[in-house]
């Protein structure tokens, strides 16, 4: 099979993952929302490294950009204006992870936790829900505010975790 067509088949696998994965909310309603968002949120940030890795930047930032689309128009994400901030969460991610891995694999899986965590926390917590989203009732932004802090920079670590289990079998697997 050629290389490019080779890419585009594994980033639709993985975009077929991340969207199944965000589908579990679905399939798993009995699970608490707090309990799901790490489930979910975790095997999301794993195929978002696996992404990174496997399929490099372009394949994951398409991953990375659909997903929080895709949730949006499922239902999953309450407000159209989130989608931006968490794209961009999810591109700093597996921009970090692709540019570090190879390198050092720790210090780009941490690097990405953190700066995913960052990026979401401002861009969410700091600018949207006090700026963009005043109307909103008080619950629903600090509901907000919780999801998109502390719990961010716990799925991201809990998906490089999982990725650092899963991608040696992985590369052992795909012929490149």
């Amino acid at each position: 099979m050629n290389r490019s067509l080779s890419l585009i088949t594994r980033t639709a696998i993985l975009l077929a993952l991340t969207v199944l994965f965000q589908s579990l909310r679905v399939l798993m309603p009995f699970m608490p929302a707090n309990i799901s968002q790490y489930v979910i949120g975790s095997l999301v940030n794993l195929c978002l490294i696996v992404a990174a890795v496997v399929v490099g930047i372009r394949g994951g930032c398409v991953i990375a950009v659909v997903a929080p689309l895709i949730a949006f128009f499922q239902g999953f994400t309450p407000s159209p204006i989130l989608v931006a901030p968490i794209a961009l969460g999810n591109l700093v991610l597996v921009v970090v992870v692709a540019l570090l891995y190879d390198k050092n694999r720790l210090t780009a899986l941490a690097a990405g936790a953190v700066l995913k965590f960052v990026t979401l926390y401002l861009g969410v917590v700091r600018i949207v829900v006090p700026l963009l989203l005043p109307d909103v009732n008080e619950k629903i932004k600090a509901v907000l505010s919780v999801q998109f802090s502390w719990p961010q920079l716990i799925t991201a670590s809990i998906g490089g975790i999982l990725a650092v289990i899963i991608l040696p079998v992985l590369k052992k697997t795909i012929k490149q």
